[in-house]
């Protein structure tokens, strides 16, 4: 149990080094981050400490079921789309594949340690440190390498006077901060360390403001409005409204496309994006192409440019997390993906500890409302930021 909370301990403090704590692989197609390796060890730990302790019934999680389902239905897909792909093909579908599961037993391994060895309100403040060093990073970027043109040899998007942190992705960065936000914004409630609270949210709104992403702003949004809703208090909707439209009018303009909010080549980028998953989904509508053979399907349908179809960072997913999930798994995969996250959502509704549910059903609307412009929902920081959150209720 020693090792397990220590390997715990150490994916808190990797989680805000973000892509700098990527592990190099000859697979341009995929990328393993430390986290993803502390994910697999805490599980692997957990499973020789069951073992150990035969006599101790294990009791299975409230969201084991719809998560256990879809995880047969990705399995299954993945299965039977093996036969289309070249063997370094499987291995890396099979990588993206694994690394799901080896999420969704992080959390039956939280769960099942919880309250014994972990408290959920500790959990909690562990991962709003985790969103302010990230915002930290993320202002140490801003002024000391505000031009990511470089990072274009890299297949990154030439960022350039945009908050990104070690993310080196605006709007990846900016739902970190949201969820970020949310926890914070709920400790006030309980009156708790009220004056680093707040200059904490002070750090963390200034980064999430300088990301310039559309997206986390209405994440935002749609976080406080749920904070409202939840606590009956209209005056946080009312204020968050007017302090975002403030701090929009006095926004720093950089050059360039990327720094403007009335920009548009994104949304015709997205649109596009959304029309070419739908095309490969209705090709593939029981189970998919399998998950996660998307950047091949991407590539057969010429979706992809053939110089960079590999190493593109965008191939592997779709602007769409619902999208994606009904590309790969099909019309059952989706089915069950919605049962977890409706059963998700009743839970943090139905919680009887209001902050452990408010910011829980905040978190997961914001989380929800982002997947619809980005992947967001199989982002490895966000699987595991949703998984700590799940374990709670």
């Amino acid at each position: 149990m020693k090792i397990i909370l220590a390997l715990l301990f150490a994916y808190f403090i990797f989680f805000p080094f973000g892509q700098l704590a990527q592990i190099p692989l000859q697979m341009t197609e995929v990328n393993v981050y430390i986290i993803d390796l502390l994910v697999f060890f805490i599980l692997l730990s957990w499973g020789v400490w069951r073992i150990r302790r035969k006599k101790k019934k294990y009791q299975l999680p409230p969201l084991a079921l719809p998560l256990i389902l879809f995880s047969l239905i990705s399995f299954l897909s993945f299965t039977l789309a093996t036969p289309l792909l070249s063997n370094r093909e499987v291995i890396v579908a099979g990588l993206y594949l694994f690394r799901w599961l080896a999420y969704v037993g992080f959390y039956f391994v939280i769960a099942d340690i919880k309250n014994r060895y972990l408290r959920s309100q500790d959990l909690i403040k562990y991962l709003a440190i985790t969103g302010v060093s990230l915002a930290v990073f993320g202002f140490v970027q801003y002024f000391l390498y505000p031009n990511l043109k470089p990072l274009e040899f890299f297949h990154w998007d030439p960022h350039f006077y945009r908050l990104v942190s070690t993310f080196l992705d605006p709007g990846f960065t900016g739902l970190i901060l949201v969820l970020t936000l949310i926890i914070l914004i709920n400790l006030l409630f309980e009156k708790e360390n009220k004056k680093w609270l707040i200059l904490a949210m002070l750090v963390t709104y200034m980064a999430l403001i300088l990301t310039h992403s559309r997206s986390s702003y209405l994440a935002f949004l749609t976080g406080m409005g749920f904070v409202f809703w939840l606590r009956k208090n209209f005056k946080i909707l009312i204020v968050s409204l007017l302090v975002l439209l403030f701090s929009l009018l006095i926004l720093p303009q950089p050059e360039g496309e990327g720094g403007k909010l009335a920009r548009t080549y994104t949304v015709d980028y997205r649109i596009e994006n959304y029309k070419n998953t739908l095309t490969v989904a209705k090709d593939n509508l029981f189970l998919g192409v399998g998950f996660n053979a998307f950047r091949y399907a991407q590539r057969d349908y010429g979706f992809l440019k053939e110089d960079s179809w590999q190493a593109s960072h965008a191939g592997a997913g779709a602007d769409s997390s619902l999208l994606f999930v009904l590309a790969t798994t099909g019309i059952l995969g989706l089915t069950s993906y919605l049962w977890f996250l409706t059963r998700a959502g009743v839970l943090a509704f139905s919680q009887k500890n209001k902050l452990i549910g408010v910011i829980s059903l905040a978190s997961l609307g914001a989380i929800i409302i982002h997947s619809f412009f980005l992947n967001s929902l199989f982002y490895p920081w966000i699987m595991g930021w949703l998984m700590i959150l799940l374990v709670c209720l």
